[in-house]
């Protein structure tokens, strides 16, 4: 089982997915710190991948127009499954006790097509989850978890493909432009090929997309092409692809580097910035210095000149002028 942490300033988030046949199911831990002080009327989770979806949490930390916590599952995919879909999700939401884990609060739905978020508007009072001594709130943070799974057709990132899909193996149709990729990895590491014989081919498929559309941005993206946006989109491509649950032990450490590379360069530039800021302020100041070091010369002849003209015996009467 492979594990994803997502941290913000308010929250941290911790993601796990497993698959059981052509079920994929995640399960998404949110801490949501400084409960007290969300004073917006909404307050979101950071979005996170199972089966290809992306979703996230939503509370109201005051309540949806009640006396409760109102918490939701956020999908906002509903609209691109395939007409006449009637299931194909379901969730759990739980709002963990961190006291005594038996009294944690579990409440379950199932989608249906076309939604776009559901769940619970009465969760729990909110005089009892505010309530210290029942161990919904410590440290004035609560936790939030979320066990979705998703059946039959897991969607992929993109809403479609761009390119020409050709047959890749007998495994599936893929872009054209990932085969080259995909071949060579495979040729690379035949365990791509064997870990997936036994599921459905559109499982199959979409797996093989994902691990193309992976391969794909990492040879066709310069290391100066990484801005920030680019990094969210890696993150994402790499979110999906541990979807599907390939050994990816050969590809996670590059996938890193590179994430961090970008923090890495952010930082460099920086420090060449304040390098900059420093021999700019150094050569400010040898400026000034040298320009103080002339007004001190003639300062001095100035001192000089007025020293001679100003010759007196220090000892002599000052007298007055008689006529």
């Amino acid at each position: 089982m492979k594990t994803l942490c997502l941290t913000t300033e308010s929250s941290v988030g911790r993601m796990e997915e497993e698959e059981e046949e052509d079920l994929v199911s995640g399960t998404f831990t949110w801490r949501i710190d400084n409960f007290s002080t969300l004073n917006k009327q909404t307050h979101y989770s950071d979005v996170f991948v199972v089966g290809g979806y992306k979703w996230r949490i939503l509370i109201f930390p005051k309540g949806n127009n009640v006396d409760y916590l109102s918490v939701y599952l956020d999908f906002a995919e509903a609209s691109t499954l395939p007409s006449g879909s009637t299931r194909y999700a379901k969730f759990r939401l739980t709002l963990v006790n961190q006291v005594d884990s038996k009294k944690s609060i579990t409440k379950e739905h199932e989608f249906v097509a076309n939604e776009k978020d559901w769940g619970f508007t009465s969760f729990i009072l909110l005089s009892e989850l505010c309530d210290h001594d029942k161990g919904y709130l410590v440290n004035d943070f609560c936790v939030v978890e979320v066990e979705v799974s998703v059946r039959n057709g897991i969607k992929i990132l993109e809403d479609q493909e761009t390119g020409e899909l050709i047959d890749f193996r007998g495994l599936g149709r893929v872009e054209k432009t990932f085969v080259p990729f995909l071949e060579e990895v495979c040729s690379s590491y035949p365990s791509l090929l064997e870990c997936h014989k036994k599921r459905s081919r559109t499982f199959i498929q979409c797996a093989f997309t994902a691990l193309g559309r992976l391969l794909c941005f990492l040879k066709t993206t310069k290391a100066k092409d990484m801005t920030r946006d680019a990094c969210k989109r890696l993150q994402l491509l790499w979110e999906e692809l541990e979807t599907f649950k390939f050994d990816l032990v050969w590809l996670e450490p590059h996938v890193q580097s590179v994430l961090v590379m970008k923090r890495r360069a952010g930082r460099v530039d920086r420090l060449r910035e304040d390098v900059e800021i420093l021999e700019n302020e150094i050569k400010r100041r040898r400026d000034v210095l040298a320009a103080a070091e002339v007004d001190l010369e003639a300062a001095k002849r100035d001192l000089a000149k007025a020293e001679e003209e100003f010759k007196i015996d220090m000892d002599t009467e000052l007298g007055y002028p008689l006529p």
